[in-house]
């Protein structure tokens, strides 16, 4: 080869890597719009370190419903309508179904065994999906009708008797009644064993898949390879993994030693154990983390639920307006009923404004692009992050009117709440907190049946009203901006004035609980000496 050829050639590498070193951190031609990148971080240095969210819908009021950020390499597209949804996230279902790789991630679950934040939608995954949705069908759920009717009574037994506790005992029923269909169990007390280990584990766990905790490890790969003396998160995350194995390996061995004996009551993990090589789940690591992740799903319903009693202290005409729908459709004879709840259309709304005000989830769990698409001339390119900013599209000034205002009425007048003098989105649809695609999650039936039939009870029994300082006489109301953010924006406990609407409701209170027993029967093993003592003091009177 000539030295002028050899020269072109070495030039034109140089060139080559001139501009790929020149182009590190910047846009890639074809991205959606977003705030200008530097050199080499590109959008590092203004990435919020929380509520991402927020900074997303600002940003999508400059740059449009679909922007893009880049962070070092790493290519973050947000999705801030129901439209940009439905292109990506709905109607390119296997192009984004993945989930981009977390290292925190993978050492809280292997990644073979997380049904959750499982990498690839493989044949694993989907059988896994098929189950859950399969369990958590509206159409079986009528099943535990009864059973979802016991845990309410006992739920006003509890929010009665320890109101100071309310924030537990919500947790306390919502991990019960999720435990009796997935395990085949439930826990009378908040002190019981299953509670008391659940609501330790559980907060570390969502603490350690906090996303902004996660992204410089997920950035930075090389992290990874510190040694584990050195960095302190290494030792949270196989401490939380330890605590996560051995509660939901406690509750599949429970059901394996029952199935021994004989004593099984047809719960989900009966089922997957007797059925798993017929469905491809056969495996221990990934029964055992199917469980948990049900379990922790079921917990959004507490944070819904505890949402809106917050929401029913800071607007009292609100809820003053959910009481007198409830008391003229049920009276004071009998609490609520699950047939009820389709003649209480205001309560509905209640429901549906607390959740659009202060969504469970404000982005949705990520998806990861596993192929390049092109959608209207903008690229969503392979190994791209996708958000879905739900808090931004439920806070959209274009189709909400004063977003920011509590107005369950909103919901009378259209059933998404968008305001009448615009027109809607046509991509709009009903159960969108709950994610999209083939990720979308299956536990929406669970979370709507739990939170009307809950609302409606705890309204029909209780006042609710503001804690009064007893030193300075001033009531505190919650505040509805001091929300843990991470993967889920959780109300922080606060004190509240819980007050029965009369003695006969309480009356009709105590019948209720000392009738659920012979239902609860089936499902009470494993009891701890405190937990008999509990039911044969308090329940089993009659």
């Amino acid at each position: 080869m000539d030295k002028v050829a050899l020269g072109v050639i070495l030039s034109a590498l140089i060139a080559f890597a001139l501009s790929k070193t020149f182009s590190l951190g910047s846009r890639r031609k074809g991205l959606p719009p977003g705030p200008p990148t530097k050199w080499l971080i590109g959008n590092a240095h203004i990435f919020p370190k929380g509520n991402l969210h927020l900074a997303f819908a600002e940003w999508s009021k400059v740059y449009g419903d679909v922007i893009s950020l880049q962070v070092f390499h790493q290519t973050i597209i947000v999705l801030n309508s129901p439209s940009a949804i439905r292109e990506i996230i709905d109607k390119r279902n296997v192009a984004s179904s993945n989930r981009p790789r977390t290292m925190i991630g993978e050492r809280l679950v292997p990644n073979e065994a997380n049904f959750g934040m499982s990498k690839l939608a493989d044949e694993k995954w989907k059988a896994c999906r098929k189950a859950a949705n399969a369990l958590l069908h509206s159409d079986n759920l009528k099943k535990f009708t009864n059973l979802q009717t016991a845990e309410t009574h006992q739920l006003l037994w509890d929010f009665y008797h320890t109101p100071e506790d309310w924030f537990q005992n919500i947790h306390r029923f919502v991990v019960s009644f999720a435990s009796i269909i997935i395990y085949g169990k439930r826990s009378p007390r908040v002190k019981s064993r299953d509670v008391a280990e659940f609501m330790a584990v559980h907060p570390q766990f969502m603490d350690a898949m906090n996303i902004s905790a996660i992204v410089p490890v997920d950035i930075f790969p090389i992290l990874d390879k510190v040694p584990e003396i050195f960095v302190k998160w290494k030792k949270q995350v196989k401490q939380v993994r330890k605590m996560h194995e051995a509660l939901y390996g406690r509750l599949l061995g429970q059901v394996q030693d029952r199935l021994k004996l004989n004593i099984g009551n047809g719960c989900f993990m009966e089922d997957m154990i007797l059925r798993g090589d017929k469905l491809g789940i056969n495996d221990r690591d990934v029964l055992l983390n199917l469980g948990g992740v049900l379990l922790q799903g079921s917990d959004t319903t507490s944070v819904a639920l505890q949402n809106i009693i917050c929401c029913l202290v800071c607007y009292p005409d609100a809820q003053e307006k959910v009481y007198k729908e409830i008391e003229q459709v049920v009276g004071v004879d009998r609490p609520p009923h699950i047939d009820d709840l389709p003649n209480l259309p205001y309560t509905r709304a209640f429901i549906e404004e607390s959740n659009r005000l202060r969504p469970l989830d404000p982005l949705a769990l990520p998806h990861c692009m596993n192929q390049d698409e092109i959608v209207n001339g903008v690229l969503y390119p392979k190994g791209s992050v996708i958000f879905m900013n739900i808090w931004g599209l439920m806070h959209d000034e274009r189709y909400f009117e004063d977003p920011y205002e509590f107005k369950p009425e909103r919901f009378l007048s259209n059933s998404f709440g968008v305001r009448q003098d615009a027109d809607d989105d046509p991509a709009r649809r009903p159960n969108l907190m709950f994610g999209g695609g083939r990720r979308v999650c299956p536990g929406m039936p669970f979370a709507q049946l739990a939170l009307g039939i809950n609302t409606a009870s705890l309204i029909w029994a209780f006042s609710f009203s503001p804690y009064r300082d007893p030193k300075s006489g001033k009531e505190i109301l919650p505040d509805m901006s001091h929300y843990s953010v991470g993967v889920i924006a959780s109300p922080k406990p606060v004190k509240l004035q819980i007050t029965p609407r009369s003695q006969k409701h309480v009356d009709v209170i105590e019948k209720c609980f000392q009738e659920t027993g012979g239902i609860f029967a089936p499902f009470e093993h494993e009891l701890s000496n405190e937990d008999q003592q509990f039911n044969a003091k308090y329940r089993d009177l009659m």
